[in-house]
């Protein structure tokens, strides 16, 4: 359940494939381009659990959903996912290729020399769940969590959707995971 290490290597093998500055369309329909929702990163998740681990009292037998911010579309996020990996990224319509799972997939005797080529680890395509990302980035309808529980014990933590996978992708260069 990783949508940033599915994204990061579409988008790499995208750039590789089609070049800097390719625009790379949103792969699904417009109702997925602008339906709300909200994503968690896995540091902001990892925080609230230190935090509630050193709560005790004011978390026991409660249930929380940790978000990194407001609802967002996918038409907000796409463009900027896109430029971190030198592409421009548009909606969906403009010659998409479907999923991210079919585009990947369709590739995958193009991958191996890439990972080769460009030094990376190797089994991080095969490790990832591509069907993943296309379940949740094709989800027609809004798809938000109410995060005021976790605001009422005092974690007040939150940051722009974005920031949590441009931290992901870094950890992800510099592990050679992806170039």
């Amino acid at each position: 359940m990783n949508m940033a290490q599915g994204l990061a290597l579409f988008f790499s093998l995208y750039r590789e494939r089609e070049g800097e500055g390719a625009e790379v369309a949103f792969p699904y329909s417009e109702e997925a381009w602008t339906a709300l929702h909200t994503d968690s990163s896995a540091d902001v998740l990892g925080r609230f659990h230190v935090f509630a681990s050193l709560q005790p009292g004011k978390v026991a037998g409660r249930a929380f959903n940790v978000v990194d911010g407001e609802a967002f579309a996918w038409k907000e996020l796409w463009p900027r996912l896109a430029a971190y990996f030198g592409l421009i990224g548009t909606g969906p319509g403009a010659g998409g290729q479907g999923s991210v799972k079919n585009y990947v997939h369709g590739r995958k005797g193009e991958c191996e020399g890439w990972v080769a080529r460009r030094g990376l680890v190797s089994g991080a395509l095969e490790g990832t769940g591509f069907e993943f990302v296309d379940d949740v980035m094709s989800i027609p309808i809004r798809r938000d969590y109410d995060s005021s529980s976790r605001k009422e014990v005092g974690f007040m933590e939150e940051r722009d959707p974005f920031d949590g996978y441009r931290i992901a992708f870094d950890e992800m260069r510099a592990a050679r995971i992806i170039p």
